[in-house]
C-alpha cells in the first residue's frame, strides 16, 4: 500500500467515525482544511476520502456550497438497515461453524463485552466504537471476505448513532441493546443457532424502533 493511500483510509475512517457519533452532525458542512489540521495530514487525502464518502451516500456534494453531511432519508436508512440484518442472520451457521477454528475473535468479543458496561457513560464515540467493533468481529467469523467488505461499507453500525445524534435522542435509551451483546456472545457460543438468530432479531428491532423516532423527529 502506498503512503498516499494509507492516509487516505486513514481519513476515511475517522470522517466517518465522527460522522456515526455525532461530531459531524446531518447538514454539518466538511472544512477540508479543517479536518486535514485536525489529522494531521495534507488536504489530499482528505479530498480523496470525502469523495469516497459522497460515493457511500454519507456525503453530499452541492455546487458553490461545498460538501456537507448527508440527511439521510427514513428509506435510506431502512434499506442499510435491513441489508445489515440480512447479513448478520446469514453469517449465524457460518459463525458458529469457526468458533473452534478462531478463538482469539472470540476472546476479543469477550473483552468488547466487558467494555460496553461502562460505554453509555463515556459518551458517543466510545459507545459507537464498542458497538462497531463487537458487529465487526462477529461477521468476521464467518470468515468470508467479500460479506466482511459488504458489511463494512454498508455502514450497518452507524446508522443507529447517526440517528441518535441526530434526534438528540439520550444515550441511555441504548441500555437494553448494549445488555443484548452478552446474550449474543453467550449463544453465540452455546451454538444455539435457533436462539442465537432470535436474539439478533430481537437486537435488530432496537434499531427500527429507532428509526421510527428518527421518522417522527424529521416531520417537526
Amino acid at each position: 500500500m502506498k503512503p498516499s493511500d494509507s492516509l487516505q483510509d486513514f481519513a476515511y475512517e475517522e470522517i466517518k467515525k465522527r460522522i456515526q457519533n455525532g461530531e459531524y452532525a446531518p447538514g454539518t458542512k466538511l472544512n477540508t482544511q479543517e479536518i486535514s489540521d485536525s489529522l494531521g495530514i495534507s488536504r489530499s487525502p482528505v479530498l480523496a476520502a470525502i469523495n469516497r464518502l459522497i460515493a457511500l451516500g454519507l456525503v453530499e456534494a452541492t455546487p458553490r456550497k461545498g460538501t456537507t453531511v448527508a440527511q439521510l432519508s427514513d428509506t435510506q436508512i431502512r434499506n442499510i438497515i435491513e441489508a445489515r440484518q440480512m447479513m448478520e442472520l446469514f453469517c449465524v451457521k457460518l459463525c458458529i461453524r469457526n468458533i473452534e477454528y478462531h478463538p482469539s475473535i472470540i476472546k476479543e468479543m469477550e473483552t468488547v463485552v466487558q467494555e460496553f458496561e461502562t460505554a453509555l457513560e463515556a459518551g458517543y464515540p466510545a459507545a459507537a466504537e464498542l458497538e462497531t467493533k463487537f458487529h465487526t468481529l462477529y461477521i468476521s467469523l464467518c470468515g468470508n471476505p467479500q460479506i466482511m467488505k459488504l458489511y463494512e461499507s454498508n455502514w450497518s453500525i452507524g446508522t443507529m448513532f447517526y440517528m441518535y445524534s441526530a434526534t438528540n435522542l439520550p444515550l441511555d435509551q441504548l441500555r437494553t441493546s448494549f445488555h443484548q451483546h452478552k446474550e449474543i456472545l453467550n449463544t453465540l457460543k452455546a451454538k444455539d443457532e435457533a436462539a442465537l438468530r432470535k436474539i439478533i432479531e430481537e437486537h435488530m428491532s432496537i434499531v427500527y424502533e429507532t428509526l421510527e423516532w428518527y421518522s417522527q423527529a424529521a416531520k417537526h
